[in-house]
């Protein structure tokens, strides 16, 4: 199974991935966490000490340091996780394609887009769960490019800004053939939200209410997995673990 996760900044977007990530591994998957943000953040969701998240090294920027070009071979992306891939809590094995660390003459983004999508797309995932923390946008989904049989979550909070930059993902999505498009309305104070949402996306909608338990674990740099596991948000998102379980 392999899961991108999209959305606008400031939706949510990297808690709710490190609490599904954990919630997986617990469940029993064997996980894979791919952090494509260029400022990679996934490891803290999911439980790593932030020193462990700063010195970790993204595929691009230590091929890059290899003297790896272009011209070169692709890298099997099995030899890259066990090249790179940091080992995280519940067994899972976390990797970020890339990081942007001072001023280049090269495009690190494009670099770093490019490397999503071929490792996100050549990675199998037959024997585990391979679960992709998109960039905040639409660029990083157009690039990872899931296929027909993966699933895109799509998490947007209730400002208006949030709910067009998921509309515009859902559609983007189904354009390039995603069969499984679900929304998460994150920090929703009630059914209304909810609604609104599945009807503007034109797909289900799963709540995540708004919860200061997860806020408070933000504030401290601290996976709300690890320390608020029972706060309604938290157990939303375990509801949505055995849904896809199931599926």
């Amino acid at each position: 199974m392999k899961i991108a996760i999209t959305g606008k900044g400031g939706s949510g977007k990297t808690t709710i991935a490190g609490a599904l990530i954990r919630g997986l591994a617990e469940a029993g998957h064997t996980v894979v966490a791919v952090d494509a943000d260029p400022n990679p953040n996934l490891g803290i969701s999911i439980g790593l000490p932030r020193d462990s998240v700063e010195t970790m090294e993204p595929i691009l920027n230590a091929l890059l340091a290899s003297g790896h070009t272009h011209n070169d071979p692709t890298p099997d992306p099995d030899d890259l996780l066990a090249r790179y891939g940091l080992g995280a809590p519940n067994g899972i094995v976390l990797i970020a394609t890339g990081k942007i660390e001072r001023p280049s003459d090269a495009c690190l983004c494009c670099g770093s887009h490019n490397t999503t999508r071929q490792f996100f797309g050549s990675l199998p995932s037959d024997h585990r769960t391979v679960v992709a923390d998109l960039e905040a946008g639409l660029n990083d989904l157009m690039w990872a490019r899931p296929g027909p049989d993966d699933t895109v979550l799509v998490v947007a909070e209730p400002s208006a800004k949030s709910v067009e930059v998921a509309r515009r993902a859902c559609r983007l999505a189904e354009s390039m053939g995603v069969q499984k498009i679900l929304g998460i309305a994150n920090r929703s104070n009630g059914p209304d939200d909810v609604a609104r949402l599945a009807e503007i996306l034109g797909v289900e909608v799963v709540p995540v209410v708004e919860d200061p338990a997860v806020e408070r674990a933000d504030h401290l740099g601290v996976a709300p997995f690890d320390t608020e596991s029972g706060s309604p948000a938290m157990l939303a998102v375990a509801a949505l673990v055995e849904r896809l379980v199931k599926a």
